[in-house]
Order: structure tokens, then sequence, then C-alpha cells
């Protein structure tokens, strides 16, 4: 944390809710507005416009790199949206993809030269696209210069900074042969550069980077932006792994982490929404789906996620973190805690990958505890724990341990640990 400058770093971020997988490029104004009207009746805080607001966007095929709206599906443009949508007490962020453009776009056509290619050779495409030669000051001045006046014409309140395919065909148009070694160390330092005007510019800018998902999860990164997208796979049950690793090294406030739909797009699998929640909690929370399409009982359940997520905001984003067990074929559930750095207070989370047939209850040493303090104990998401009734110390949870009954497969519960007499 100590490499991040943002204000968000120590305030509160909103919760928010992000479009991309519950529209793709299939949207238009009327249809944004309901999602961001279901999500302020549910109290989430900010809506995020994803990718195909700009451009000839109806598909990954086209028109990246033309930063104009696009105005069959924002008839009114990008500001009355903005305006409407902070109209019901919501901010408003956008996605942007500033280093990357399709073959068919305005831009390529005006600029073929300012993609990366190997000149006489075809170049490679990925997701349709081609990386532009941002190690060029001409390039990176007018691509910021398109995107930046969207940004400030909207008065942008978050933006998402992806970045969705790998570097190949490495070649400059501005290099000599000799120097064309020098691209990949000029096109990260263009990075910077640009990253640095966009926070020097919006100064009050939340900042997400991204990379189809975490590929520049690195400190670099968060030298600009206080918070990246953890991965684009965003099952809780594949989320496991990959949070557990990425916050081996990163603190947990630094990790980007969502509420999906179901089934999920990656991999097909229908988890409650509880455990959705509950995993995302450990990260930079929000929601990524449709919410007009959720059933009652599932919007019922946002905002006891979002006063969750407020109770335990503090604690989630200073605390230490530790990891109780990794679920494996062997031993199918998944713990963790929080623990405050003056140790009073906790948050452990366990979740059950799959059920086992004849088992009984776990039992879990918890860690991190002061051995002389004692604990009240309180379920805040699944089902109640009958060892949380009576006052525990911290030498006997992290020794004895407590036992956590069998759950059926991706269910899911929190336990909140108090120091007795604490004032928190």
């Amino acid at each position: 944390t100590h490499l991040i400058r943002s204000r968000y770093l120590q305030e509160e971020r909103p919760v928010l809710i992000n479009n991309w997988e519950g529209t793709y490029f299939d949207f238009d104004e009327t249809k944004l507005y309901e999602i961001a009207r279901g999500a302020s009746a549910c109290g989430i805080e900010m809506f995020v416009m994803d990718d195909g607001w700009f451009g000839n966007r109806n598909d990954d095929e086209h028109g990246l790199g033309d930063w104009m709206v696009n105005e069959q599906k924002l008839k009114g443009g990008i500001r009355q949206l903005a305006d409407r949508i902070r109209g019901l007490g919501m901010k408003f962020g956008i996605w942007v993809e500033p280093e990357m453009v399709n073959p068919d776009s305005d831009l390529y056509r005006e600029h073929p030269d300012w993609a990366i290619a190997i000149p006489g050779r075809e170049p490679s495409l990925f997701r349709s696209q081609l990386v532009l030669d941002i190690s060029r000051k001409e390039v990176r001045d007018e691509i910021m210069d398109r995107i930046l006046k969207v940004l400030h014409e909207v008065e942008a309140d978050y933006v998402k900074w992806d970045m969705n395919r790998y570097l190949s065909d490495l070649g400059s148009f501005a290099l000599t042969q000799e120097r064309q070694g020098e691209l990949s160390h000029r096109y990260v330092l263009g990075v910077y550069e640009m990253q640095e005007r966009l926070v020097k510019e919006l100064p009050n800018l939340l900042f997400e980077n991204c990379s189809s998902g975490g590929a520049r999860f690195d400190p670099g990164m968060l030298y600009y932006s206080p918070q990246i997208w953890t991965s684009d796979d965003t099952d809780a049950i594949e989320r496991l792994k990959i949070q557990e690793g990425t916050a081996l090294v990163y603190p947990l406030s630094t990790m980007g982490a969502h509420v999906s739909k179901v089934p999920n797009e990656q991999v097909g699998r229908i988890c409650p929404i509880a455990t959705r929640a509950n995993v995302a909690l450990a990260g930079s929370f929000g929601y990524e789906l449709d919410i007009t399409k959720m059933t009652a009982e599932e919007k019922e359940e946002i905002p006891k996620q979002i006063r969750m997520y407020h109770r335990f905001r503090k604690l989630t984003m200073e605390g230490d973190y530790y990891r109780i067990a990794s679920w494996s074929a062997e031993s199918p559930f998944d713990v963790w805690m929080i623990v405050s750095k003056d140790r009073k207070e906790a948050l452990v989370t366990y979740v059950q990958v799959l059920g086992r047939p004849q088992t009984g209850a776990e039992r879990i040493r918890l860690r991190g505890l002061d051995p002389d303090t004692g604990y009240h104990m309180e379920t805040v998401s699944g089902k109640m724990l009958p060892s949380t009734s009576s006052l525990r110390y911290g030498d006997d949870l992290m020794n004895d341990g407590m036992l956590f009954p069998a759950l059926g497969d991706f269910e899911s519960l929190v336990l909140y640990l108090r120091a007795e007499r604490a004032d928190v």
C-alpha cells in the first residue's frame, strides 16, 4: 500500500455495478438506465459503463480506438446518461482500452503505422485487435486527448483501464533497425506517462487497472491505481484460488472482486448469491450482472450484503490476512481470516466447495488472535454455528479450534469475532 498515491487508499470506495456480464455490447441508454435504477434501489453506489459505448462498437471486431460516443446506442450522448444516473444518487464510471485498436476503425485507417508491427509481415490479431505503439509521443497524446475529452465532459468518477492482449510482432515504424529492441521498455514507459497524465488531470478519480483480468497486476500499476481487476474469471469458486494467490503478495484492498451473474459466464456454475458475495467481500466489492434479471429474493440480499461491506470495510481493507485452509480434493473447503491490527476484531470466511457423504463437522483452528483476549462471536452470513453462543479465548480458538458444520456444495458462512469490552 505504500506505493498507492490515490486518496482512495484511505477513503471508503463506493460499491459499484458494471454492466459487462449483464449486457456485453448489446445495450442502449434505456437498458443501462434500467440497470442503474434497479441497482440504486438496492443501495449500489456507482454505475460503470463497460465496453461498447464508442465508435462502431457492436462487437469486438469494430471501432476500438475511435473514442467518440456511439450515438446509435446513446442518442443523448454520454453526459445525458451520466446526469440521469447521478440523478439516482449514484456515481458514474467508464471503461476504456487506450492502448489498443481494431483494424476496422477510423483510427487505424488514418494511421496504420501507429500499430505495433514488423514491416512486411501481417501482424497477428488477438480479440480482433492490434496494439498501438505508445512508445511514440504523438500516439500517446492523441489517444489521451480523445479519452480525456470524454472523461472531462461527463465528470467521470471512475475509470477502468483495460488491456486485452499481449504484445507481439514487436516492431515500431518510429525506431531505426538498431533500436527496435528498445520498443518493449519504451512501451511500458509510455503506459506510465499516460496513466500519470490521467491521475494528474483527474485527481479525484477512482482508477482501476485491468488486463484481461489480472495479467497486469504488479507494483507499477499500483503506483497509479489503488485497485486492479483481479481476473476476468468471475465464478466465486474459481476466484478462491485466484484471490488466495493474489493476496499472498498484494493487499485485499487492491483486488477488484464482484458478485457475478449465474450461471457463470466462464464455467456455467450456479453459486448462491451469499457465497458470491462472501468471496467478493475479500476485495474491493461490487457487482457484475444485469440486476433487472435477478429474482426478488436475490435482490433482497443485495442491501444486506452492502451493509455487511460497509460494516466490515475498515477491517477488510486494513486488517491482516491469514490463510487457514486451501481447498483440495482431500479437503474440499476454503477458509481465510482477516484480523484487525489491534487483534480486537476478526472475520472468518468458510466456503464449502463440494459436499461429501458421511462427513461431520470440520475442526478449524483460527490464527492471528490475542491468546489472552476473550471473543464474542456472531454469524453474519450463512448457517449459525452453535459454538458461537459463548465467550471463547484466543488461545482456545487457535489451539482447540472451532467446529464448522458440513455444508452443501458452494455454500458458505462468515463469522465475526469481537473482543470482549472492545470499543469497536
